[in-house]
């Protein structure tokens, strides 16, 4: 699909920028509008992979006379690669994995990628077979080394965050990725085929363990869905829960270990 204009697709704002900024002051009196292909896709491993921005959203990639255009951070974070932003110098800063871990005294000592896959999938309960990983590398977060591990299987997709040299999981995440499970016309949710946040809130506890208490139950509407955004807390443990407000099915499922 072709898109024309500023503003009637992500690509032509972007690229737009992109172009002033290289071109100085005076390319403002150059700005036009241009036509670009929107409808590129990328795969990892057989996966579509779709790039997403710091809060989630998605970003679309796009083609403009022959070159396409993608994510910097998106696109090679998901290929193993630390990504920085120098704004000073207006540079992004790439950095191999082995670079990474070579920066650490205590990298000898990692459990490895492998085994931080294994311990996902086994926590998960999804055989290797069953899975197709779209990450799995070294990273630092916070000043601590952990492995990214991201796959999916079936209609679900899970994130993992795991001590490097623990193999601790430090925060996991699975997410519905079958769109048939949301009801089909939006526009006529109303009270009456809503569930209660009191029905929203036992369907996370029966997930969490029985000492978690619940701290938020919201009823929000998120991408035309209505959904309960719940968080629950266990000691030092956050849940936090996303339930179709109309089926009662988990969404999304998070875990982080303050």
């Amino acid at each position: 699909m072709k898109k024309k204009g500023f503003f009637s697709g992500f690509g032509a704002g972007i690229l737009t920028t992109a172009l002033v900024i290289g071109l100085g002051v005076s390319a403002f009196a150059a700005s036009r509008p241009i036509t670009v292909e929107d409808n590129i896709r990328v795969t990892i491993n057989g996966a579509v992979f779709s790039p997403k921005d710091a809060n989630g959203k998605d970003v679309p990639l796009f083609s403009y006379n022959g070159t396409t255009y993608a994510p910097v951070r998106a696109i090679c974070e998901a290929a193993g690669l630390e990504v920085e932003y120098d704004s000073a110098t207006y540079t992004a800063v790439l950095t191999t994995a082995d670079r990474v871990a070579a920066s650490d005294p205590n990298s000898g000592s990692y459990i490895g990628v492998d085994k931080a896959k294994s311990i996902a999938l086994s926590d998960a309960g999804v055989n290797a077979a069953d899975a197709v990983f779209l990450k799995a590398r070294l990273d630092r977060d916070d000043g601590r080394m952990e492995y990214e591990v991201e796959f999916y299987s079936g209609s679900k997709e899970y994130d993992y965050d795991i001590d490097a040299l623990t193999g601790e999981i430090r925060s996991r995440d699975w997410e519905l990725d079958d769109f048939d499970l949301y009801d089909d016309d939006r526009t006529q949710v109303s009270a009456d085929n809503v569930i209660t946040a009191e029905q929203a809130k036992a369907i996370a506890k029966a997930k969490a363990p029985s000492t978690a208490t619940v701290v938020k139950c919201e009823l929000d509407e998120d991408d035309g869905r209505w959904v309960y955004e719940l968080e629950l807390r266990d000691g030092r443990t956050e849940y936090e829960c996303d339930i179709n407000a109309v089926t009662g099915v988990i969404l999304d499922w998070e875990v982080d270990h303050d």
